[in-house]
């Protein structure tokens, strides 16, 4: 009985452990291209009404035209290397302390989030670390 338990134990733990010679090989990572341009997604938040702007270089700049608490655009840029993108955020005279949320995203995800506070005017660059 001790031998008939061993075997089928034993065959479930050899499917287990054996090599597969049929196994999958991992796939490619995709690398990308500096000479392929895709869409970018640019969001500001402000935490007070502000004239809200983005640029990177290169590229015409992009701006609310009035005080408004969101503003959202779209850069082409290189897919392997990404340019820096520089907000500004104006809030006017006498606004006190404010927020800026800038958030960047490429086909659903989000590269950089980053809050930047001041008063009057808020100027700032995001870094894109990761393509």
């Amino acid at each position: 009985m001790l031998a008939v338990a061993l075997v089928l134990l034993g065959v479930p733990v050899w499917f287990l452990t054996r090599g597969d010679a049929g196994e999958s090989k991992p796939a490619a990572a995709v690398v990308p291209r500096a000479d392929v341009l895709v869409p970018y997604t640019v969001r500001l938040k402000a935490s007070a009404p502000a004239r809200l702007s983005a640029m990177v270089a290169g590229k015409p700049s992009a701006d609310s035209g009035g005080a408004v608490r969101e503003f959202e655009t779209v850069f082409e840029m290189p897919e392997a290397e990404p340019e820096d993108v520089a907000v500004f955020a104006d809030f006017g005279e006498g606004s006190g302390e404010c927020a800026v949320r800038i958030e960047v995203e490429r086909a659903g995800r989000v590269l950089a989030d980053r809050t930047f506070w001041g008063s009057g005017v808020v100027e700032d660059v995001v870094v894109i670390n990761e393509p």
